[in-house]
This record gives structure tokens, sequence and C-alpha cells, in this order.
């Protein structure tokens, strides 16, 4: 019977092509093997060993899943990229034949170890996700306790106060001046009066770095008038000290993205307010 196993073997072996083990979609899943058994096969003299045949999906080049497709053959201990699929009912035939240890299920079943070598990213990724989903919330809580602190202002008023406070708190520090400075011009800029304490509480709430979608809350709403407004506003704080560093230069930029305010909009509006005519018409 073996034999006649290894004939059946060997045509099986010249009807099938070997597969080869290959990444699919963009780096995001990519097929592999893991050792199981040697066997008493061979292809052309090379010896074959029974492996599991495993797919592992990748997030950004972390591993996240690990799912298994079936058994295969394969030279080299299964550190090869070339492979031949068996089946549950190829494998009992090896079995029956003396070729393959009869110990092996015919269904196959990946130990938990190495499934998890296939998914610690997961974890990873969840840590990553749960980490961002607390700062979101964190930053949300923040946000509506400055609203809730301007709520007797009007809504231009309120952004653009907010605008301020972020500004001032970029370089991650702001000095009781620029709390002083902050509660001025917001006052002169939307007329609206605003205490020392409640800045100071505002700016200590401010986050030191805006993503994109909190610059367009900022700007959400907001007229074109008080667009210009704000960016003045914003202007007078940065600029307070007679230079622009680099994260203050950077929260200008993400504002005027939001506000899809060209450089030439900006750069008057900076000359403006260094040679004090905070009080002049903005650019058209």
């Amino acid at each position: 019977m073996r034999h006649l196993f290894i004939g059946l073997f060997a045509a099986f072996l010249t009807a099938a092509a070997a597969t080869q083990a290959e990444a699919r979609g963009s780096y995001s899943t990519t097929q592999s093997m893991l050792f199981v058994s040697a066997t008493e096969m061979d292809d052309n003299g090379a010896p074959l060993a029974l492996c599991h045949l495993v797919t592992t999906r990748a997030v950004i080049f972390v591993n996240v899943w690990r799912t298994l497709e079936g058994y295969a053959l394969a030279e080299d201990n299964c550190q090869t990229d070339q492979y031949y699929a068996m089946s549950s009912e190829d494998l009992l035939s090896a079995q029956a034949a003396g070729m393959i240890p009869k110990g092996i299920p015919a269904t196959p079943k990946l130990a938990l170890g190495k499934l998890a070598e296939g998914f610690w990213g997961l974890g990873a990724l969840a840590a990553l996700l749960a980490f961002a989903g607390v700062k979101a919330l964190q930053v949300q809580k923040r946000r509506k306790q400055r609203m809730s602190m301007v709520s007797h202002a009007s809504p231009a008023a309120q952004s653009i106060l907010d605008a301020m406070c972020h500004a001032a708190k970029a370089d991650g520090y702001i000095a009781p001046s620029e709390v002083e400075m902050i509660q001025r011009t917001a006052q002169e800029i939307t007329g609206e009066a605003f205490s020392l304490d409640l800045v100071k509480q505002m700016a200590q709430l401010a986050e030191e770095k805006l993503e994109a979608k909190g610059f367009a809350r900022l700007v959400k709403n907001r007229s074109k008038l008080e667009q210009l407004d704000m960016m003045r506003a914003v202007l007078m704080v940065v600029a307070a000290d007679g230079r622009l560093d680099g994260k203050e230069k950077a929260f200008v930029g993400g504002l005027a993205q939001a506000m899809r305010m060209d450089g030439g909009t900006v750069s008057a509006l900076l000359q403006e307010v260094v040679g004090g005519g905070a009080g002049q018409p903005a650019p058209a």
C-alpha cells in the first residue's frame, strides 16, 4: 500500500502545479508556512515537510490577525514560498500509507502561541486606538469646559477668544502678560468683555497642538470678516514678542489652511499688526 500511495502522490505532484505563498493586497496580507512535521514524502529527491499554511493580515506593517488556511507540503522544513496544498483526505491517505505520523489531526489546528504570533499587533493597535479615543474625549471635555465659561458671549467672540488662547498655548507656555494681552485684544476686536480669570482658565484648558479638525471647528460658521478678525487676533498673540517660532508658525499655517486664506492676506494682516494698525480695515 505504501508503494501504491507513493505512486498516487507522484501523480498528484505532477498534476498539481506548486503554489507560491505571496503577499496580497498592498502589504496588508501575506501567506507563510509553519512547520508541523517531517514526512516520508519527497519531490524529486527533496524531502517534503507538512506545514500549516497561514495568512497574516497587517495594518501599516503591524501584524493584527492570523488565520489558518489548511495543510501544505513544502521543502526546507516549510521555509520556502513554494508549496503543495493538502486536503484532509490527502492527509488521511498519507497517514494510512505511513507517510505522515498518525497523531496529526485531519483538521488542522493552530496552537494559541502560534496564533498569537500573528495578532500581537492587534493588541498594540487596540491600545493605540484606545489611547486616541481617551485623548479625543479629553479634548472634547476641555472644549466643553471652555465653551461653558463663555456661554454669555456671541459665537464669533467665543471662537476668536478660543483661537487666541490656543495660539498662546502653541509654544507650551502662557505668561501672565500674555493673558492680559489676550483679554485686552479680545475685548478690542469683539467688543465684548472677558475677565482676566476667565481668560487665564481658558488658556490653561487650551490644547498645545491642534489637529485639522480643531482648526476647522474654530472657523466653522464664521463669516469672512469674522475669520479676518480671528486671524488678526491670533497674529497679535503670536507676534507680541516680536518673533514667530516654529510652533507658532505652524499654528498660523493650520488656521490659514482651515480658512483657505492665502499667504498674501496673512502677510498683510501681520504687517498691520506689527505696524500697530489693528484698528485699520482688513484686506479684502
